[in-house]
């Protein structure tokens, strides 16, 4: 059993480890930019003992010294150090493409799992921002995850085409960029429809807004989370 650290070494703890996720985002999001330099100004073995720079890095940063830590950072990224490797030792430089596609199939059979073993995962997302969710919201929960699990196998395999039949270009403009636009059309889209089919407004500024456009009492669902907002406000009350 590893001692607690003392209260002195815990704010540098904290600061350790938000430099550290800090460095693996920007890794992430920076990847297919670098792919891209590297396809055009280094050698493939050149440019997998870069990218192993970085993630030894963001590896590093994350590390706080104990070996079973270290054991779950390894294992948590084990599917690009496993690209790297491959990349470094055949000297096919097309392997480095796959991260993004790596990605996006994990993404899906965390959604699809849910959906198999429950709650779905739009679900625990929810309740994790509203602990008391309406009963009426959990089957749209349901579908939204099913849409989540639709998009992210879709995106999956045409990012699969891009990486084995597109020039890397192509591959570094749709994941680095567009991949990205259309995932915050998504979640906005997403927002607009749930907002204005449940009418379940909050305190936001927002949600105000969009409660002065569409006030709730103009249809039967937003009645209907009116009712529920009234009986959730009794039993705090009560």
């Amino acid at each position: 059993m590893n001692p607690s650290p003392p209260p002195s070494d815990r704010p540098k703890g904290r600061v350790r480890g938000a430099v550290g996720g800090f460095l693996q985002a920007a890794f992430f999001l920076t990847y297919p930019l670098t792919i891209y330099l590297g396809y055009t100004r280094l050698e493939t073995r050149q440019l997998a003992l870069l990218l192993l720079g970085l993630y030894a890095i963001s590896v590093a940063t994350r590390f706080r010294g104990s070996a079973a830590e270290l054991w779950a950072l390894l294992r948590q990224f084990s599917g690009l150090g496993v690209l790297i490797l491959v990349a470094f030792a055949t000297g096919n430089r097309t392997v480095l493409l796959f991260l993004p596609v790596l990605v996006n199939v994990v993404l899906f059979g965390t959604f699809a799992r849910s959906l198999r073993n429950g709650p779905p995962l739009a679900e625990r997302f929810a309740r994790s921002i509203e602990e008391d969710l309406p009963d009426f919201t959990i089957p749209y929960c349901r579908k939204l995850t099913i849409a989540w699990s639709v998009f992210l196998a879709a995106n999956s395999v045409f990012m699969l085409v891009l990486a084995i039949a597109a020039p890397v270009s192509w591959w570094a403009l749709y994941t680095g960029l567009i991949s990205y636009l259309i995932i915050g059309a998504l979640f906005v889209g997403e927002f607009l429809l749930r907002k204005l089919w449940f009418r379940n407004y909050t305190d936001t500024a927002a949600d105000r807004i969009l409660r002065w456009i569409f006030p709730p009492d103009r249809t039967a669902r937003g009645r209907r989370s009116l009712a529920y907002i009234a009986a959730r406000e009794a039993r705090e009350e009560g």
